[in-house]
Formats: C-alpha cells, structure tokens, sequence
C-alpha cells in the first residue's frame, strides 16, 4: 500500500534573504538560514510535539534537537527556529543540496513501505515502558530477552540480525514479524521524515532528489 506525503523543501538563504526565507517556511517548506558563513539558523512551522508523524519536529529530532525557540517578532514571528551546531551544518548543506532540483516550497512524494524496509536495517529501536507492557499482555516478553534485546547503555533495545543489520523482525517481503506489538518507535516513525530519507539514501541508495557529488 502506497502513501502520498506533502513533504517539504528545503531551501539556503543568506542573511539578508530573511523575507524570502520566511515566506518559503510559511509556504510548507524548511528553511536553512545563514546568520554567519559558519552560523546557520534551521527555520520551521512550530514543531507539534504531540504529532509523532510531524516532519518538522523530526527535522530538529534528525539534528539531536529537541528545544526550539518561537520568534514574537520581526520577519520570523510565529516561526520555529533553532540553532544548527556546526558539526551538523554538512547535514542541512546535504538538505538543500538533495532538494536543489524540486521547485516550490513542498513536494508531493509516493512512499511504499513494503517495497522499502530501510527503517528496518541498521537501526537502534529502544524499547520503553509503553512497550514493555504491550509485550507483557500480549504474552510476548521473550521480545525483551536476549537474542531478541538487549541492555546497551542502560537502555533496552531490540538486536539486528549481525550479518545483514536487518531487524530480527522484518520478513523478507519486508512485513513486520510483530506487527501488531511493535514498538511505538516503529509505529509513531514518519514517511517522508528526514530520518526516512536518510534511510532510504543509505541502505537502499534511493535519493528524492539529487544525489551528492561523489
């Protein structure tokens, strides 16, 4: 089954470029605003941190942000921003970079899951309490047992295959062995996030845009 997302662009724009800046935001899309050659501000409709499936707030999630500030004034007012630590910037250059080609502020983009799976493969799910109490009713409390998890850093997460980096969970035709129990990580993780792209790019070599210079 097929998923359409409205998934925005995102656009580089110098400092004095803050009134278009603003606009291509309001518009729907992501904005990479560059206070200093070196010093980049990532503008965005106000995260909804009660919408799990919200691009904007996996925008700053993708970055290890979790706080933004909401501007009350001037060309940003009623906008999120925050600031992009510089070890980060290549990620927002690769942003722009990768949407250079597509026009407007948002793109309309096609996903198949269960054509995809690259959310499965090389990932760190961390099982919460939440899930642990799915498991439990559900009869199922050898998911939070080894081989199936286990404890790094204090924190209980579910293993990958050490071959092929897969979940132990994902079927070859990419349907989700637990389905029905998943973690909320899994079921809560958004189409067309960056985290997804991103995915996509490395494990599947798919890129919605053009691809990076080698």
């Amino acid at each position: 089954m097929t998923t359409t997302v409205n998934r925005p662009i995102v656009r580089s724009f110098l400092a004095r470029f803050h009134k278009e800046c603003a606009a291509h935001v309001r518009a729907g899309g992501h904005g990479v605003y560059w206070e200093e050659p070196k010093r980049a501000r990532l503008v965005l409709p106000v995260p909804d941190d009660d919408n799990p499936s919200d691009l904007a707030l996996f925008s700053l999630l993708d970055l290890g942000k979790q706080r933004w500030k909401v501007e009350e004034k001037g060309p940003f007012a009623g906008l999120a921003t925050v600031l992009v630590p510089r070890s980060e910037n290549w990620i927002v250059l690769r942003r722009v970079e990768r949407d250079s080609v597509h026009p407007g502020p948002t793109r309309k983009v096609r996903f198949d899951c269960l054509a995809c799976g690259a959310c499965c493969k090389d990932n760190e799910v961390i099982l919460f309490p939440v899930d642990v109490e799915r498991f439990r009713e559900a009869g199922r409390t050898d998911l939070m047992k080894p081989p199936l998890a286990r404890r790094v850093n204090g924190k209980l997460v579910l293993t990958l295959l050490p071959e092929t980096k897969r979940c132990r969970h994902l079927a070859k035709d990419n349907k989700c062995g637990i389905y029905t129990v998943r973690p909320d990580a899994c079921s809560s993780f958004p189409v067309a996030s960056e985290c997804c792209l991103f995915a996509r790019e490395t494990e599947l070599g798919i890129y919605d845009g053009l691809r990076p210079e080698a």
